[in-house]
């Protein structure tokens, strides 16, 4: 089934492909330009994928539009079915080379599926309509792909109580466990499993720290409403440091997808 477009997105969608025509340019040729594939560039025409930053700021060289697709773009943003905090993580997030994510209750937002997400958003959302639960859904599973396109090294650990809590029912479940299995092994992402039988240090909230290309590292703390920012180089280095102790605690990723395939297959039975 051919994926639906954002409707805040498609008028930006629009004046894309309007300027690509206007130079003469293929999906292809603009892609190469931008870095990234043709078939994104379509996707991003077509408003079934939602520009970041960092592609924004590619085709204001190409396009040489003085800033007016920047506009168009901060403007869509500020009017999109997303907390305005989320806003900035998700333009630093294309800018980073490298994400390394800790949770401690849910998939992360990265990974989830489209029946995971939208269990969480009715959850989250119950007066929500159905036109906003959608957009909120597709906002959420429509950042990997767009992510991808990036070839960032993105790195999970999660507390094993992430992958034996049911969220919805258990076949929506045992899919998103069997989603998450099929990006590692693609090599798309690595993803591993604290034990939940072991004291770890883990046991603090979930946090996302992005190193950037420019070489900046930011630190994004989840809390109740949203996320706290934090580019300090002492506290990144204290955050990174406590990544890696969870990544030596926590079971190797070949041993992490196992796992997480037993429970599954449990879970489908």
């Amino acid at each position: 089934m051919a994926a639906k477009p954002h409707k805040p997105w498609v008028l930006f969608g629009k004046e894309m492909r309007r300027l690509r025509v206007e130079l003469g340019l293929s999906q292809a040729e603009l892609g190469k330009r931008i870095r990234v594939s043709g078939a994104m560039v379509g996707h991003l025409e077509r408003a079934v994928r939602i520009p970041n930053r960092e592609q924004v700021d590619a085709l204001e060289a190409v396009f040489a539009t003085n800033g007016d697709l920047l506009r168009r773009w901060s403007e869509t943003m500020k009017t999109r079915s997303v907390p305005d905090w989320f806003q900035n993580a998700l333009a630093t997030e294309g800018q980073a080379e490298l994400i390394c994510q800790y949770q401690s209750i849910l998939v992360p937002g990265l990974l989830q599926t489209e029946r995971y997400a939208e269990v969480l958003m009715r959850s989250w959302q119950p007066r929500a309509t159905e036109e906003k639960i959608e957009q909120l859904v597709r906002t959420r599973t429509g950042r990997l792909p767009n992510l991808l396109e990036q070839r960032p090294t993105l790195w999970f650990v999660v507390d094993e109580v992430v992958v034996t809590r049911p969220i919805g029912s258990l076949r929506v479940m045992a899919d998103q466990l069997e989603h998450i299995a099929a990006l590692a092994d693609s090599g798309s992402i690595r993803f591993q499993v604290l034990p939940q039988r072991m004291l770890h240090p883990g046991l603090c909230p979930p946090f996302r720290i992005m190193f950037l290309r420019d070489e900046r590292a930011v630190v994004f703390v989840e809390h109740a409403l949203g996320d706290v920012a934090r580019s300090d180089s002492r506290e990144v280095s204290q955050m990174r440091t406590l990544f890696g102790s969870m990544q030596a605690d926590a079971l190797p990723p070949a041993e992490s997808v196992r796992r997480i395939r037993e429970i599954g297959k449990e879970m489908a039975a």
